[in-house]
């Protein structure tokens, strides 16, 4: 597991945290007892008014506090990478936990295979008592389908990630006008540039409880969608289907990309408000009666009508299984 000059590289595992007492002793003694030698802990309460503070302190010298006022899980990340000396970064929320070998398996795969600057890992799903309720098993896709992938579904866990720090100097830090969508921001600025790879093992938990942090469901829609707008215009029809290279700028092509935007919002994230706006960009930079994206825009309306109504009847029948 050593690089070529003999060392083990250094892991920094950074854990966000915001009035998180009642799981972080728990997520803190999941990264104290990795069985990877070469690792720092950094905890940084986010402006807690709890006892979050307190906690942090009692671990003593073995793990690094930092203590800012509150702005969010991105900024929290950032101030850890920007104090943190590895040559990995581990993001690990305050209510999730690593399995003793997450950080051992995660090198010694970026190690055999340097193309990938990052990975992710398969994960348990557990309740607020630490309850298995099932596990997560991820897909993989090369890095111009992980980015398509990552427009329809979010399938790449935070709290699985290890990622190459010097990544960081070329991509920059966590999005911290994003409070929702951070994480799935970052990965497809990664994956713009860089090759992430997935362990096929189970190496964390991931925390579903009734404590975690509500969130308004508008607000974080909202953000999601503006998010994907920007990341879309980022990339580019190139960035996105770099097999349309020789015609990125004919309108045809760009119009196309765009339906492709519209559809993937609406069938995958049952957007269909956002979609339709991606549709009329569509039709404005290809107005021909052959773009495809006129009919789309018109079966858009029904696909949400035909949405409701089977989620109408799944319920019902569900309650009549349950009521039998």
């Amino acid at each position: 597991m050593t690089r070529t000059d003999g060392t083990l590289p250094k892991v920094s595992v950074i854990i966000p945290v915001f009035n998180g007492e009642a799981y972080l002793r728990e997520a803190i003694d999941s990264a104290l007892s990795q069985t990877y030698p070469r690792h720092e802990i950094i905890v940084v309460d986010d402006g807690s008014t709890d006892k979050t503070w307190a906690l942090i302190e009692s671990f003593g010298s073995v793990v690094r506090g930092i203590r800012k006022e509150n702005g969010g899980v991105a900024s929290a990340l950032n101030c850890g990478i920007q104090q943190a000396s590895g040559d990995y970064i581990a993001w690990l929320s305050h209510d999730d936990v690593f399995l003793s070998n997450k950080l051992e398996r995660q090198v010694e795969f970026l190690l055999e295979a340097p193309h990938f600057k990052a990975s992710y890992t398969d994960y348990y799903v557990i309740d607020g008592a630490g309850k298995i309720l099932g596990e997560v098993k991820t897909p993989w896709y090369p890095r111009v389908g992980a980015i398509r992938a990552l427009f329809a579904g979010v399938y790449i866990n935070g709290s699985t990630m290890l990622i190459e720090r010097s990544c960081f100097d070329e991509v920059g830090l966590f999005s911290e006008k994003l409070r929702y969508a951070q994480d799935i921001e970052m990965w497809l600025r990664l994956l713009q540039r860089f090759e992430i790879g997935r362990v096929s093992e189970k190496l964390g938990k991931q925390r579903s409880h009734a404590a975690q942090g509500s969130r308004n469901a508008r607000i974080h829609t909202e953000e999601t969608q503006a998010m994907f707008e920007e990341s879309f215009e980022r990339l580019g029809v190139v960035g996105i289907f770099p097999e349309y290279g020789e015609s990125a700028h004919v309108p045809q092509t760009v119009a196309r990309v765009y339906t492709w935007f519209a559809d993937t919002m609406a069938f995958h994230r049952a957007w269909y408000s956002f979609a339709e706006k991606q549709y009329n960009r569509a039709i404005e930079i290809d107005p021909s009666w052959h773009n495809p994206a006129r009919l789309k825009k018109t079966l858009n309306p029904m696909w949400r009508i035909l949405r409701m109504a089977y989620r109408r009847l799944r319920r019902s029948l569900s309650e009549m299984v349950h009521t039998g």
